[in-house]
């Protein structure tokens, strides 16, 4: 009797399907406990930010010589086109008949262009209100 008699096809299908069956659960269970892993510090992660964010957002307190110290509010200007919102970072002007907003230290944008420069300075006044009526989002 030679080598290939004595080999028996079936048991060695057999082996080799439980074979391919542990290496496929192997990689499964490796790919679920890696996503599951990401999807934790992915949630925790999240969490920590939202909570440390909302703690100094509320952090505010009077200094010794009795200045406010907290986080600076900005009021976000919705154009009336409602196609651009910029933060207004406490500047307004008005340039010829375009509405102004400073978004930096520097760095001036437009968000609104009107008929007339009257026009404009309402646009501003309203802006300006809104900024010290503290309101987070004002709609030109």
């Amino acid at each position: 009797m030679d080598e290939n008699e004595k080999l028996d096809v079936d048991e060695l299908l057999d082996e080799m399907e439980d074979r391919l069956r542990e290496m496929i659960e192997g990689a499964v269970t490796c790919a679920l406990e890696d996503a599951a892993e990401y999807a934790v510090q992915d949630a925790v992660t999240g969490a920590v930010n939202n909570a440390v964010e909302e703690i100094v957002s509320r952090l505010e307190f009077a200094l010794q010589d009795g200045a406010f110290a907290g986080r600076r509010r900005y009021t976000y200007v919705l154009s009336r086109g409602k196609s651009k919102m910029l933060c207004c970072r406490g500047g307004l002007r008005v340039d010829g008949t375009c509405l102004m907003i400073q978004e930096g230290l520097t760095r001036w944008s437009d968000i609104a262009r009107y008929s007339t420069r009257e026009e404009a300075l309402e646009a501003l006044a309203k802006v300006k209100n809104a900024m010290l009526e503290h309101k987070e989002i004002i709609e030109l």
